[in-house]
């Protein structure tokens, strides 16, 4: 099935409005729906630079917000339902062992590869984080995608984590400060921004072979000094 047939049949869904019940159409829906929203993305990109009317653009790109929504509701209740289903029993064995039943794992019988069952439970489990990314892709003429949401709970998730570190470590803190001196503090003060300012993981874009090159130099030079911790 080419892109523009995958369209064709993902307006109708968004059209009808009615989503099937059973997981095993929802799959195979998911994957229709994600290309006709990638081709939404790159037929509105293609408007741009064609420089088509504002009314042409306007209604391309409803239509490709429209699918975007639908998507996500998709994978929210494929979520949903991947929750509902119960995983393999495994076998038992005498004193107490147990081994494979014999059956599929859970992803495999539902059709789905592991990560993106725990990508549609991500989704299912993050309505807010949804509803923000269709606000914001309505806000600033965007199409709202999996991506966009799975990235968003990431971040929120990153900024609890982080906002939780804050604040078990502020009433200690204050006691710490007081009992450390000299050039120990200074030592302490450094560390602490380090462990709040560095992302968890290494951003994916923005890198020059010469920036990445000096970050591992750096990163090379903290693991040294570390080892006095080793």
């Amino acid at each position: 099935m080419n892109k523009e047939e995958s369209v064709k049949i993902f307006d109708l869904v968004v059209r009808e409005g009615m989503l099937p019940a059973k997981l095993d159409e929802l799959v195979p829906l998911s994957f229709i729906g994600a290309a006709a929203v990638k081709f939404y993305q790159a037929k509105v990109k293609l408007m741009d630079q064609l420089g088509v009317t504002e009314k042409q653009r306007k209604a391309t790109l409803a239509d490709g917000q429209d699918a975007g929504e639908m998507l996500l509701e998709i994978e929210a209740r494929i979520g949903e339902l991947s929750y509902e289903e119960p995983p393999s029993k495994p076998i038992g064995l005498a004193g107490g062992g147990a081994k494979p039943s014999g059956q599929p794992r859970k992803p495999e019988r539902l059709g789905l590869e592991l990560h993106r069952m725990k990508a549609a439970q991500t989704i299912a489990r993050h309505p807010e984080a949804v509803a923000e990314v269709i606000k914001e892709a309505e806000e600033n003429e965007d199409i709202p995608t999996k991506t966009a949401v799975l990235n968003k709970v990431k971040a929120d998730r990153e900024k609890q984590l982080r906002e939780k570190y804050q604040k078990e470590t502020k009433a200690k803190k204050a006691d710490n400060t007081a009992r450390t001196t000299g050039e120990a503090l200074i030592y302490l003060g450094k560390l602490r921004e380090v462990v709040l300012i560095l992302p968890a993981k290494i951003p994916p874009e923005g890198w020059t072979d010469e920036s990445f090159a000096e970050a591992n130099a750096m990163v090379e030079i903290i693991r040294k000094r570390l080892e006095a911790w080793i």
